[in-house]
C-alpha cells in the first residue's frame, strides 16, 4: 500500500466529517461543498483500490487477498452509498451520515494497513 495515499484518504475523510458536523450544527442540508468533498474522496479511494489491487497482484507478501480486496472495494462502495443517503434524506440525519462516513473511513484505512502488513 502507498502510505501517503492512505493518509490522504483518511485526512480527507476526517475533513469531510468536520465540514459535515458544521452543516449539522447549522441545520443545513448536504450542499455543493460536501458533494465536492465526496467526489474527491471517491476519486482517492478509487485510485487506492486500483493501486492496491495492482500491488497485491505483484507482491510476494503473505496477504489475505480476498479480505484486502474486499476492504478496498467496500471503501469504493461506501462513499456513494453515504452520498445517496445524504441527498435522499434532506434533514440533519442525512448530513450526519457523512459524519459517520468521515469517521469510519480512517478506521478502514487502518485495517487495510493491518491486512497489508500482518506482522508489523
Amino acid at each position: 500500500m502507498i502510505e501517503p495515499l492512505q493518509y490522504a484518504v483518511a485526512g480527507l475523510a476526517l475533513l469531510l466529517a468536520a465540514v459535515a458536523t458544521v452543516y449539522v450544527v447549522l441545520d443545513r442540508p448536504t450542499g455543493p461543498v460536501l458533494l465536492a468533498g465526496l467526489g474527491l474522496l471517491e476519486l482517492a479511494v478509487l485510485a487506492q483500490a486500483v493501486l492496491g489491487i495492482v500491488q497485491l497482484a505483484g507482491t510476494e507478501r503473505d496477504v489475505n487477498g480476498v479480505v484486502f480486496v474486499g476492504y478496498l472495494l467496500g471503501l469504493v462502495v461506501f462513499v456513494p452509498v453515504a452520498a445517496v443517503w445524504a441527498l435522499g434524506e434532506r434533514s440533519r440525519a442525512g448530513t450526519a451520515a457523512l459524519i459517520v462516513l468521515g469517521l469510519v473511513v480512517p478506521f478502514l484505512e487502518l485495517r487495510l494497513d493491518q491486512i497489508w502488513n500482518p506482522g508489523g
